[in-house]
């Protein structure tokens, strides 16, 4: 028996699972010694990924704060509950499980050692209206290297938020992380992700969403610090009026190396999807970005688009976007636009008319930039547009600053933002 049979055998025991659920992990692992540890998009462009072989031979620890309607599990507490443990060798086995890309993720997927599972049943507040559970999942990442799952299953008509932050690791840490969400019709799915990992660590995401008919999965996510991040994110729309988006906020700063794919696959009629990505980049930091959208033949009244927006804060910086579409169908809408440009004196023109010095300026303007994607309502003609004096005054005092929608998230950008210093 092989070294990586034995890991599985023991983590699998460890954990009670089923039979079905060894033989999956020996598949996956058998599957990633197929592929590529090094992987290039082009000329010069390379995937981050770990240097060496990760044995994933540490486990992470969670703090937990749930809503009182929503169901909770461990992995190995998951397994054993007669009702998931079909949902979940369903989804295993199918097509909708994200297939690793790469050597590593493959592994990871193979020797996972913890995990969480979300139930989500419909509930109704006091006035009769659709109540939406709240969790917020806390990840302190061990020193070493981990790697888990994260499964969220939302029943017909349920709603839920979720709030993901990773903290902890070292210089020599690496985190891999696959996280599913299974909606029945008419669920609606709301997950924001935000990384404080220690300097020089290193984080491997692979994260899908499947929206039935008329529901819906978003996805918020912040990219910062000195870190190395491969990142993939797919909504995949198989029922009809199905609906999913990504928000991506990334912030390169010292040495960070962010490799960020983000798609949608259109697979039912007239279903929507949205993905709007806006970075930056200073130090010595280097972003890869590719964005995709995927419709299939057959499908009709369709409506799909990405956007994503940098900027490049230092002359040693780099960004490399990629944005493409896959479109097989004739009645459909597909759009796709992107820029890579650096803070033009007409972009602080009119907040310095305002009395704002330079440095105010860049910065409010470099908060917009970010806020733009995480706006709710905000339009996606542009990510940068004229400010009005009107409107500069509003989000000079904070009031009607598009994205505080989503409050939090502008806060975490904030504080990222407050340590860079555009040239």
């Amino acid at each position: 028996m092989s070294k990586i049979a034995e890991q599985i055998k023991k983590i699998s025991q460890s954990l009670s699972e089923p039979t079905w659920l060894l033989s999956w992990r020996a598949e996956k692992a058998g599957h990633a010694e197929t592929l590529p540890a090094a992987i290039k998009y082009g000329i010069s462009i390379h995937a981050v990924l770990p240097p060496n072989e990760v044995p994933f031979d540490q486990t992470a620890d969670y703090h937990v704060d749930a809503s009182k309607g929503l169901e909770l599990y461990t992995w190995k507490e998951a397994i054993a509950q007669e009702e998931i443990v079909p949902i979940l060798e369903g989804l295993m086995k199918s097509e909708f499980f994200p297939s690793a890309t790469d050597h590593f993720s493959g592994i990871a997927q193979a020797l996972f050692r913890s995990g969480i599972v979300a139930y989500v049943q419909p509930s109704l507040e006091e006035d009769g209206t659709p109540r939406e559970e709240s969790l917020h999942l806390d990840t302190l990442v061990p020193k070493g290297s981990s790697a888990d799952i994260v499964v969220v299953i939302a029943k017909e008509g349920a709603k839920l938020s979720l709030t993901s932050a990773l903290s902890g690791g070292e210089q020599t840490s690496v985190f891999a992380r696959t996280v599913i969400v299974l909606t029945e019709r008419d669920a609606h799915v709301r997950i924001t992700q935000k990384h404080t990992l220690a300097n020089g660590a290193t984080a491997l995401f692979s994260s899908r969403g499947i929206a039935a008919a008329h529901s819906s999965v978003t996805w918020s996510a912040i990219f910062a610090g000195a870190i190395a991040v491969k990142s993939g994110t797919e909504n995949m729309l198989i029922g009809d009026e199905a609906r999913g988006e990504i928000r991506e906020g990334i912030l390169g700063g010292g040495s960070a190396q962010f490799d960020v794919f983000s798609s949608a696959k259109h697979l039912a009629d007239h279903t929507h999807s949205r993905i709007r990505a806006a970075g930056l980049a200073t130090d010595t930091s280097r972003t890869v970005y590719r964005g995709l959208i995927d419709m299939v033949e057959g499908i009709r009244a369709v409506d799909g688009g990405q956007e994503a927006r940098f900027l490049v804060l230092s002359p040693k910086a780099e960004v490399d976007a990629i944005p493409s579409l896959d479109i097989a169908s004739k009645d459909v809408l597909s759009t796709h636009k992107l820029s890579i440009s650096h803070i033009r004196d007409t972009d602080t023109f009119y907040s310095k008319l305002r009395g704002l010095s330079d440095e105010e300026s860049k910065q409010l303007f470099l908060e917009g930039h970010f806020a733009q994607v995480f706006s709710t309502g905000a339009s996606t003609e542009c990510f940068n547009p004229e400010f009005s004096t009107e409107g500069l005054s509003r989000m000079s005092s904070r009031q009607g600053f598009p994205g505080e929608d989503n409050e939090p998230i502008m806060n975490d950008i904030r504080t990222a933002l407050s340590g860079i210093r555009p040239v």
